[in-house]
């Protein structure tokens, strides 16, 4: 042995001896100091399970509102909320009180029975406290999760719209329009050029571009059923995002994990796949797992996440070991979500810990969303604000319309047979129905609205709604952010963008293979989707009947908006040049809803 490898390793032993003696730890080799943490931002933790097709992801989010914690937000909805239920004032809610709660959230969402409450658990008064522990199990705490799961998408096949695209007709003829110099990809600068190439198409110049418009072709207005015995498989299931439960156990969440990750039944087969010339009638939801345990390959876990879980050190995961999946699994990613009103500095969206590889975890330049990505898929997580939607109710316009619409006769008022076919109207028309005549007035109807004005103000300051959609998997998805089948002005001027949130090249242009199939959790404040100015829908049937968003904003903002696209452009405004400048504060060619309520201010 040569004197350097002797001395060497005396100099090993020394180390390991004064390290012993003054208790310091002793890293191996292959060990590394941990990378410093960053400060926790202000505000409680939320923990979801992600489920992706490659493996379960633990993820954390720290959730503000102005700064401040959204418990403070939550807990006045609360007190809000218990106030207007007891209606005697004795410090208690009963059962008959108990019972109005459900067609105040009806109303407050905008929907029908899409926020149950259960009444059987409760068999005495309720004080506050006991109050706010019954609304956190019925999915009403500081933040909710839409129950629904993304459908099945099928790349061809099955009901369509006559003359309908597909994503893949559109990329085709997207790129042919953008890819000026024919090399395959899109530059910046061919974006910013598509601006005008793309405007130029609009046909019927109400300043927004459809797909018949790009494709130069109608859609007939009846529907057909594709037979193509080339279909492709269609793509696995949409994601889901589960909450966490930190205490006791979950057998239901065991169960989805077993049947997501554990090997499918022999029956389970592609319903859009032709099998003999025909299409399977129906195919049966998997209810129960084929496996009861589940090995570190299959879930592709981390081996200190495995560890943690694996109780009995058998390498496999089984039922009793994957319900205690909240108690023993640590957050692999924690992301801080700012909403309202932001801090000089911050930004909307901040990764705080991101995961191991195979996961990317990457907030965009911007701070606008954070991305975790798995091979094949990418998961957004951001606030609302990006679609230019403003967390303060409008129910007041929201029903206003919807009552006019109804009143087909306009005689000003409605019966039960006006009301008929809207589900909603029918099941509160005697909480609109104050006297009891059979018919709703909109001075009864604003009464009870105006009613709730402060409940649903503090929904809308003390609650968020996690919204998860599939946003695209092409192009015309991405650029189509709203998903409503349509390119608007601002979409158009934020297509540069893609390349920086979704090209892989260094030369910064953005190719075909740079798509993933995207997914949004999108934040907003709120007790339902349906208090936005617009929420984003799925993009993907184009085609389908997109019901049209709720016109916001002053009425000679309104009136102007003739595409309802939400901005007034200098086509649309009636008054002059001078009087469009000043309305147009941030000066780019577009009047937004923000600035002209601005302006009703002043």
């Amino acid at each position: 042995m040569s004197p350097r490898i002797i001395g060497a390793s005396s100099l090993c032993v020394g180390l390991l001896l004064v390290a012993a003696l003054v208790g310091m730890p002793v890293l191996s080799a292959a060990e590394t100091a941990p990378a410093p943490r960053k400060i926790i931002p202000r505000g409680e933790s939320y923990d979801l399970l992600y489920l992706s097709d490659v493996r379960p992801v633990v993820v954390r989010l720290y959730i503000t509102f102005d700064g401040k914690s959204l418990q403070e937000g939550w807990n006045r909805f609360a007190d809000t909320l218990f106030a207007k239920l007891d209606a005697d004032k004795s410090g208690t809610v009963d059962g008959k009180e108990l019972a109005h709660l459900q067609p105040i959230l009806s109303l407050l969402a905008g929907q029908v029975n899409r926020i149950p409450t259960d009444r059987s658990s409760v068999t005495r008064p309720m004080n506050r406290a006991e109050f706010g522990e019954y609304l956190k199990k019925n999915d009403l705490g500081p933040v909710r999760l839409q129950s629904s799961i993304n459908p099945q998408r099928f790349n061809r096949g099955g009901i369509r719209r006559m003359g309908s695209p597909t994503h893949e007709e559109l990329d085709k003829v997207l790129l042919e329009l953008l890819d000026t110099n024919k090399d395959g990809k899109i530059s910046v600068a061919e974006f910013t050029a598509g601006i005008e190439i793309l405007s130029k198409l609009d046909a019927d110049e109400n300043e927004l571009i459809t797909t018949e418009e790009i494709l130069r072709r109608p859609q007939l207005p009846y529907f057909v059923q594709d037979f193509d015995g080339n279909m492709q498989e269609a793509p696995s299931p949409g994601v889901e995002l589960i909450p966490l439960m930190r205490k006791g156990t979950d057998s239901n969440l065991a169960k989805r994990i077993l049947i997501r990750y554990g090997p499918k039944p022999p029956g389970n087969q592609n319903p859009n796949q032709m099998r003999n010339g025909r299409f399977p009638q129906q195919v049966a939801q998997q209810t129960e797992p084929t496996v009861r345990r589940l090995s570190k390959k299959e879930l592709k876990l981390s081996d200190a996440i495995f560890e943690a879980l694996d109780q009995d050190g058998d390498d496999e995961l089984d039922m009793e070991e994957l319900s205690r999946f909240g108690q023993n699994a640590q957050p692999e990613i924690e992301i801080a979500i700012r909403l309202g009103k932001l801090a000089g500095g911050s930004k909307p969206a901040e990764v705080i810990l991101d995961g191991n590889s195979p996961l990317k975890v990457f907030a965009s330049p911007s701070g606008a969303e954070v991305a975790i990505e798995v091979p094949g898929v990418r998961l957004d997580f951001m606030s609302h604000s990006v679609y230019g939607g403003s967390p303060k109710p409008k129910l007041r316009a929201t029903y206003l319309e919807r009552f006019h619409e109804l009143d087909r006769d306009a005689n000003g008022y409605l019966d039960m047979n006006k009301v008929a076919g809207d589900q909603l109207f029918r099941d509160l028309f005697t909480l609109f129905d104050k006297d009891g005549d059979g018919k709703i007035f909109e001075k009864e109807l604003l009464a009870v609205v105006d009613d709730l004005e402060e409940v649903a103000s503090a929904a809308a300051n003390g609650m968020v709604l996690i919204d998860l959609n599939e946003a695209s998997r092409g192009l015309f998805g991405l650029i189509d952010a709203d998903g409503d089948g349509k390119l608007s002005i601002p979409e158009l001027r934020a297509m540069a963008k893609l390349v920086e949130r979704y090209g892989s090249a260094k030369d910064g242009t953005l190719t075909p293979r740079d798509i993933p199939r995207r997914f949004e959790a999108s934040l907003s404040l709120g007790i339902s989707a349906s208090q936005r100015t617009y929420a984003p829908q799925n993009p993907y049937m184009y085609g389908q009947n997109v019901p049209p968003r709720p016109q916001v904003g002053p009425m000679w903002f309104q009136k102007m908006d003739r595409n309802r696209d939400g901005y007034v452009s200098r086509r649309e405004f009636l008054g002059t040049d001078e009087e469009f400048r000043k309305l147009d504060l941030n000066g780019d060619g577009l009047i937004s809803v923000e600035e002209a309520e601005a302006a009703e201010k002043k």
